[in-house]
């Protein structure tokens, strides 16, 4: 039986793991919205990076919400959760409008003026920072 501390130290750890492969997909999210929000028709090659990088954020995220443990410390590990949630989305979203099974002036628009993944991207990358900062903290120091 872990400690508290310990028991805490081992799940900030893991959900720092997650986190860091989230940021290490940013780029590839970002230049895939962005591919998609060019205009005329999307290549077929975006759309097969897209699913790829989808599928990764979707395990990411399935990994973050089995790690979600209660806690008022920050960062709260929920809010991982929903800043990998909305990076999923985000390719959905930019893959549903560069391949729609209907195209309108609307939605066209809307495809067009995506152009990336914005502050929750920032969010992430500060939330592994404070991970980082938390566990160093909580780590003993070797004597």
């Amino acid at each position: 039986m872990l400690d508290p501390a310990t028991a805490e130290l081992v799940r900030l750890e893991a959900l720092l793991e997650v986190v860091v492969q989230a940021v290490a997909l940013q780029d590839r999210a970002e230049a895939i919205i962005v591919g998609c929000a060019q205009p005329g028709d999307t290549s077929w090659e975006i759309a097969r990076h897209g699913r790829v990088v989808a599928g990764q954020y979707g395990r990411l995220s399935s990994w973050a919400a089995d790690l979600v443990w209660p806690t008022d410390r920050p960062p709260p590990p929920q809010r991982i959760v929903e800043l990998l949630r909305y990076h999923l989305g985000m390719l959905d979203s930019a893959l549903k409008l560069a391949f729609p099974q209907y195209r309108s002036d609307r939605l066209e628009h809307r495809r067009l003026s995506m152009t990336g993944l914005g502050a929750p991207a920032r969010e992430l990358r500060d939330i592994e920072t404070a991970l980082r900062t938390r566990i160093a903290a909580l780590t003993p120091t070797p004597t």
